[in-house]
């Protein structure tokens, strides 16, 4: 879930650098007029070419075949991600659970309670590993910004099915994606406003923080779902920004998809040759104005871009 930092004094824009103009830019189309209220974790499945995406406010999951053909899928919660496994199904965090779903999202199985003594947080943003694990943060969600404290973490649920906190500290986590080596992990805590950088050891032996990729005034809005190109540029949905950029391994801008939304909240890489971005986005904390000059506010966009995607890794529990 993103965080709106209007609402605690920072006008859209204020303090960012300058920056040359990007190599690659486009606007993004709608593809889906899905309307979420909160659209997020988006990826596409290998193992069946479909575009899947939570609405985590409406308590649903998406799916979206190559054609363009949706179908909703209602939950027992409100799911923060849900990743595909090797195994048919998937891995779904629910607020304050993980667990197992089947392939047609009917059956769950519980894996692990998470934070019950922080009745604040809920899992929120989440990405497959490059050793078959799940790397997943929570987030404080108390109702007025301003009250928001940094008692969030990162885990890491092990392919053997084991829970790990990997470290704290955060407010709301986002931002996970693992660079194409499986070296390099990217994480944004939102309201902070970096993209920060942690060097793996094999099968997360160690997680050693480097230098930030970007900082809070190096784009517009701030940080939300973001992903690794095939070339390792990181991909970050700027919410309250209005698009979504490409940064190369030095912090540069490369790319910009602009989109008619304020409110982008996820990205990944699918369709033909893994050329195409689709962006989540949502509809909830704008104003009745505004969501009439945006009525398409929560649908899921898209556009073609110039270098492709990574496959999704699958969970390997």
């Amino acid at each position: 879930m993103p965080y709106d930092g209007r609402e605690i004094g920072k006008a859209e824009g204020d303090g960012m650098q300058e920056q040359a103009k990007p190599a690659f830019e486009a606007e993004a189309r709608l593809v889906a007029d899905c309307r979420n209220r909160l659209g997020e974790c988006c990826f596409e499945d290998p193992r069946d070419g479909n575009l899947w995406w939570t609405d985590i406010e409406g308590s649903c999951v998406w799916r979206m075949d190559r054609d363009g053909n949706t179908a909703r899928f209602m939950l027992p919660g409100r799911a923060g991600f849900i990743l595909p496994r090797r195994e048919p199904g998937f891995v779904i965090g629910f607020p304050k659970q993980l667990a197992l779903a089947d392939q047609s999202l009917s059956s769950f199985t519980r894996l692990h309670d998470v934070e019950p003594d922080l009745p604040q947080t809920r899992i929120n943003d989440a990405e497959v590993d490059p050793f078959g694990g799940i790397v997943f943060g929570t987030f404080d969600e108390t109702p007025q910004m301003e009250d928001r404290r940094p008692v969030a973490s990162v885990y890491r649920l092990g392919p053997d099915g084991s829970l790990k906190r990997l470290f704290g500290d955060v407010i709301i986590s986002n931002g996970l994606a693992f660079s194409p080596a499986g070296d390099i992990m990217y994480f944004a805590d939102t309201p902070d406003g970096r993209i920060r950088r942690f060097r793996l050891g094999a099968d997360f032996a160690s997680l050693d923080e480097i230098e930030p990729l970007a900082g809070r005034d190096d784009a517009p809005g701030l940080p939300d779902g973001g992903t690794v190109d095939a070339d390792g540029s990181y991909w970050s949905a700027r919410v309250w920004g209005g698009c979504a950029v490409r940064f190369d391994d030095r912090g540069r801008i490369t790319a910009r998809i602009d989109l008619p939304t304020k409110a982008p909240t996820c990205v990944t890489l699918g369709g033909a040759g893994r050329r195409r971005l689709f962006i989540t986005t949502l509809s909830t904390r704008h104003s009745a104005e505004e969501l009439t000059d945006v009525p398409f506010a929560g649908g899921v966009f898209a556009a073609d871009i110039d270098r492709p995607g990574l496959e999704q890794r699958l969970c390997t529990l």
